[in-house]
């Protein structure tokens, strides 16, 4: 055999016999070096729970005779909500007497400091006491003092399997005798059937086999199935405040939900026109200020064109004209009555009283052209205007200054009053058996903010937009704070004023994996399991469930995202 053939197939050789080794690397792990192990427990945990409380207690190795420093995390067992400013106290079940001191180092996270006198499984009495969440005792069992954490001769893997280099070297040695065999011999059909022997054994049945992805290690229940487990420790759980809910059956109100803007009510809105072409001389208002119906907000003096002002001029002189009359009338009365009073012995009584008469009817028609001229030229001459505020609201913006020339029309102020405002949705067809008088309305800001208002329906369903084939629907709202502004969009929610039992969870709970929408369980104090479930449209704030969740059982409401990561993750 030439020395170049001889060589080849010994590499062949030797790499199918070294691949009878196990190869462990898998998942993250780097492969061709030797996988890192998890990370070793740090303590140890037990549990308490009664109907009002959930305790779960870490401690390290405890020594008998020594101070043991453990940590107590206290929840509220049905919102897993942290307890804090707990009054406890916290003896041994076994020996009354050996009481631990518990110091608050966090929400709901305590410390506990004592002595275990020897060796042996003991358990805790905890009474507790909270004032919302009243009194308990409850019993924590379970604690081995002694115990080690670790065990140097057990592997965390459960991998009893010799290492990589071992099998290497095992299957390099049958691998170069088989060559030197095979290299003797000098035969091509024998060769290759070695070559074909050593690949179907490469991959013997005691081979170790390895999850993958989203899958557990060992027998847990893979993440692609109905039910998967998560471990989230309390610690975790308190950082990120998950939060839980028990599931029962409640009334459940369906609900249609419309989109609509926030517009202005009749009376909420009001407009300063100016009333002719004039000069604005004050502005007694700023923007933003707060005013009342009738308030003065500007004067405006009047700009009188060349025939206005020759139609003042002519009618100033006319009625001047009939006073001036007037004037010479009663002067003559006055002399004819003085004249008859000098010769009263001669002069008849009946002329001196008609002369009276006349100077008196005289005297008042003087008077009443004299206070006609009097307006008449105030109103003429005096060519100043009072803009007032139309109604009680908040001034909005404006660029009227003193000196500003204004024309007949033109919108100087806007006076605003949000205390109530209208709400202006497009709702559909099917929609509108939810709008009915006396339902159950609330409009929500569009902005995530959290604003919310009742709302009062107006009218609905009188006419139609062409264009979005919808029905317009007004509300009223008592806008509380003035919190809404004009224009503002919202999302209104209307929901039916019957309702059904019906299991549901809120929406919040609700999250998605693979397409699918699920929701997290609780099945333990560090466990809990995603559930895939089958839904019906919710309400804006609770979903129906019709499948997939039972009445008793707790789900997660809140920091649901985090709880679905430390799963994708693990």
């Amino acid at each position: 055999m030439k020395p170049g053939s001889f060589f080849i197939q010994f590499l062949m050789l030797a790499g199918f016999f070294a691949a009878q080794s196990a190869l462990f690397a898998h998942g993250d792990e780097i492969h061709g070096a030797a996988a890192a192990a998890p990370a070793a427990g740090t303590h140890f945990t037990v549990y308490g729970i009664s109907d009002r409380y959930e305790l779960t207690l870490y401690y390290p190795e405890i020594t008998d005779g020594k101070e043991a420093h453990l940590t107590l995390y206290v929840a509220e067992k049905a919102t897993n909500r942290a307890v804090e400013k707990a009054e406890m106290t916290i003896t041994s079940a076994d020996d009354p007497s050996m009481v631990f001191e518990a110091d608050a180092i966090g929400p709901g996270i305590y410390a506990l400091h004592g002595t275990f006198p020897k060796n042996n499984t003991n358990a805790l009495q905890v009474q507790i006491n909270h004032n919302l969440f009243g009194a308990d005792l409850i019993g924590i069992q379970g604690i081995e003092v002694g115990k080690k954490l670790h065990d140097d001769h057990t592997n965390e893997q459960g991998n009893t399997m010799p290492a990589p280099w071992v099998w290497f070297l095992a299957g390099l040695l049958p691998g170069i005798l088989g060559m030197w065999w095979l290299s003797r011999r000098r035969s091509r059909m024998l060769t290759a059937a070695m070559l074909l022997l050593s690949a179907w054994f490469s991959a013997p049945a005691f081979n170790p086999a390895f999850a993958h992805g989203d899958e557990d290690h060992g027998p847990k229940t893979s993440g692609n199935t109905f039910d998967a487990s998560v471990f989230v420790p309390k610690e975790t759980q308190f950082m990120f405040e998950v939060l839980t809910q028990p599931l029962t059956t409640s009334d459940y109100q369906s609900a249609a939900t419309v989109f609509g803007n926030v517009v202005a009510a009749a009376d909420g809105l009001g407009v300063v026109m100016a009333p002719q072409n004039g000069r604005i001389t004050s502005v007694k208002v700023r923007v933003g200020d707060k005013v009342q119906a009738g308030q003065v907000l500007a004067y405006l003096v009047q700009n009188l064109s060349t025939s206005d002002q020759v139609a003042v001029t002519s009618s100033n002189t006319g009625l001047q004209v009939q006073v001036e009359t007037a004037r010479a009338r009663t002067t003559a009365a006055r002399r004819e009555v003085d004249r008859l009073k000098k010769i009263a012995d001669i002069a008849a009584a009946r002329e001196i009283q008609a002369a009276e008469a006349e100077y008196a009817q005289a005297q008042a028609e003087l008077q009443v052209l004299e206070n006609m001229a009097l307006s008449d030229n105030k109103t003429a001459n005096s060519r100043s205007l009072v803009l007032k505020a139309p109604i009680t609201g908040v001034l909005g913006s404006f660029n009227v200054v003193p000196g500003m020339e204004v024309f007949g029309g033109q919108q100087l102020f806007s006076v605003t009053n949000l205390s109530k405002v209208y709400v202006e949705a497009q709702a559909y067809p099917q929609d509108l058996p939810f709008f009915q008088a006396g339902g159950n309305f609330t409009a929500f800001s569009s902005d995530g903010s959290g604003k919310q208002a009742r709302l009062k329906l107006l009218t609905a369903g009188q006419d139609m937009n062409a264009g979005a084939q919808s029905v317009r629907v007004f509300f009223e709202m008592e806008n509380v704070g003035q919190v809404f502004k004009i224009g503002e969009l919202v999302t209104v929610k209307a929901q039916n004023v019957t309702g059904s039992r019906q299991l549901a969870v809120p929406n919040s709970a609700i999250t998605e994996i693979n397409g699918k929408t699920a929701v997290f369980i609780k099945q333990g104090p560090e466990m809990y399991a995603l559930r895939y479930i089958q839904t019906q449209s919710n309400n804006g704030i609770v979903t129906p469930i019709v499948q997939g969740l039972n009445e008793g059982q707790t789900v997660v409401t809140n920091s649901v995202y985090e709880v679905k990561m430390i799963y994708l993750n693990q």
